[in-house]
Parts: C-alpha cells; sequence; structure tokens
C-alpha cells in the first residue's frame, strides 16, 4: 500500500497537500476508491481510500488510525563531505536505517561549509515513506564541532576518528535500548585537540574496524551497528 505524508487529519477525513496529491493523481493514476495509508511524522499512521481524487487536495475516509510510540533517540552528527550527493546518501539511508536526528558540523578540517537544509528535508520525506517509519527526523542547524560536542546530552555518546590509539569496537558498547549520538568526521579527520576535547565531554573512541572508511561508509556502518 502506497503511503503518503499529511498533516491534515479532522476527525474521520484527512487531506493531502497538492503535492502530494499531484504525485498520487498525475503520477501514480490513483482515483476515488483507491486504498492508500498515510503518516504525519509525529507517530499517527492512517489507512482509508480516496472520496475525492482532486490533484489539488485529495480527500480520504479514514478506516484505520493508529499512534505509533517515538523511536529511542538515534542521532548522526557528521561533517559533511564536499560531494552533495555523499551527502544525500548519507541523509536517505540513515533514516531507512533508523536514526532519529541529524547534526551538520563543521570542523577545524571541514570540506563542506555550508548546508542546504531545506533540500535534505525532501529526502527525508520520501525516505520516512518508502521505509515505513512514522516519525521524521530532525535536521538540525549547522554549527561549530566546538560548541556541538559541549553541549549535546545522549545516554551513550561516541566519536569515530582514523589517529592511532586504543578504541572500543562500537559493537561491543552500543546500546540500542538507549539515546545514542556517534560523531563522524571529515576526510581530513579531526584534530587532536578535537578529540581530547570529545573525550573530556565524555565521549568514547570507538572503532569501526580495520579499513579506513569514507565519511558516508562510516556514518552508515555506525548507524547500523547501533541499531542492531
Amino acid at each position: 500500500m502506497i503511503t503518503f505524508l499529511t498533516d491534515n487529519i479532522e476527525n474521520e477525513i484527512c487531506f493531502l497537500p497538492e503535492s502530494e496529491s499531484r504525485h498520487a493523481i498525475k503520477v501514480l493514476r490513483m482515483k476515488n476508491k483507491d486504498k492508500l495509508s498515510f503518516i504525519n511524522g509525529n507517530g499517527l499512521y492512517g489507512k482509508g481510500e480516496i472520496i475525492d481524487s482532486s490533484p489539488k487536495k485529495i480527500k480520504i475516509k479514514i478506516h484505520e488510525l493508529k499512534r505509533i510510540k517515538k523511536p529511542v533517540p538515534l542521532a548522526l552528527a557528521f561533517c559533511p563531505t564536499k560531494n552533495s550527493d555523499r551527502n544525500k546518501l548519507i541523509i536517505e539511508k540513515a533514516t531507512e536505517i533508523g536514526v532519529t536526528d541529524f547534526f551538520p558540523l563543521i570542523s577545524q578540517n571541514s570540506e563542506r561549509r555550508k548546508w542546504n537544509t531545506e533540500r535534505f528535508e525532501k529526502i527525508l520525506i520520501s525516505s520516512i515513506k518508502q521505509s515505513q517509519r512514522f516519525w521524521l527526523p530532525t535536521i538540525h542547524h549547522v554549527e561549530k564541532f566546538n560548541c556541538f560536542i559541549k553541549k549535546i546530552s545522549y545516554k551513550l555518546k561516541f566519536l569515530a576518528h582514523c589517529k592511532e590509539e586504543e578504541k572500543i569496537q562500537l559493537k561491543k558498547i552500543s546500546n540500542p535500548l538507549e539515546s545514542q549520538v556517534i560523531v563522524i568526521g571529515p576526510e581530513g579527520d579531526f584534530t587532536s585537540k578535537e578529540i581530547e576535547l570529545a573525550k573530556a565531554n565524555n565521549y568514547k573512541m570507538i572503532s569501526l574496524g580495520n579499513n579506513r572508511l569514507r565519511t558516508e561508509t562510516a556514518c552508515l556502518a555506525a548507524v547500523t551497528l547501533m541499531k542492531l
């Protein structure tokens, strides 16, 4: 069953916004009496059928409506790559895996210092519909690494870097039943000062294996391990 996003829900009726309505009618060729499901991005999930197939505002008769519990926080903080398509991949696939919060960071060795939140929010919407998630993740404002690392509050806090030192395997200390955040650096890695700052703020230094990974690969490998 095809899923759509809407927050216009009233009693036993809901309406799809124009963008979703146009896609349903013009692209998917949906019509009256067709069944569909919908979410509002805040834990509400429903099923129903089209009773007015207007391409500007589809009207749906609700057959089922339920609220889904909010997931345990799983945050990904990362320094965006220079290649915008790789950033898109991170947002898209990490959303499918189960990330609840994205924190784009600027560190000393960051390659990209500009961030288009609006563009990536569109990817979030597409990803949660595809992966049948019920809560829309949050993309937070881009901020400097030093500010972020001092203020963020999660039960488990991890940072990955490439420097030679003692680290713990992420899969051994992560816990999907607790709130977690993983911090992934730029291609040029974090500086020694940044790593020491993270340690001073109770971040555990973790390993993702013996291979050196690109930023986008490290992001997806890390959140997958943390979700298991």
